[in-house]
């Protein structure tokens, strides 16, 4: 598996629940891993929250980040994916 640190986006689907963005938060402080982004709000389901994380790790940290977020008992669906790296295409003159 690559080793290499790449930036991947969490995406987490919880119930509404009280104190849960700070169970979030000890997944991630525990493993010392720093978010580049966090952003919190509700989803397209009624009393279901959307959690979209922003991290630099390895594939292999993601991985175990996202199986211990799917532990938490008031945590519905998680996913993750690398981010692209975007390009700029120069026009010419």
């Amino acid at each position: 598996m690559n080793s290499e640190n790449k930036e991947y986006t969490i995406t987490a689907y919880t119930e509404d629940y009280l104190g849960l963005i700070g169970r979030i938060n000890a997944i991630f402080s525990r493993r010392r891993v720093s978010i580049v982004n966090f952003n919190a709000g509700p989803s397209d389901i009624e009393k279901v929250k959307k959690f979209v994380i922003v991290i630099r790790e390895t594939e292999e940290s993601v991985q175990k980040i996202t199986r211990q977020m799917e532990k938490q008992v008031d945590v519905l669906e998680v996913h993750y994916h690398k981010n692209p790296y975007l390009t700029v295409a120069a026009h010419a003159s």
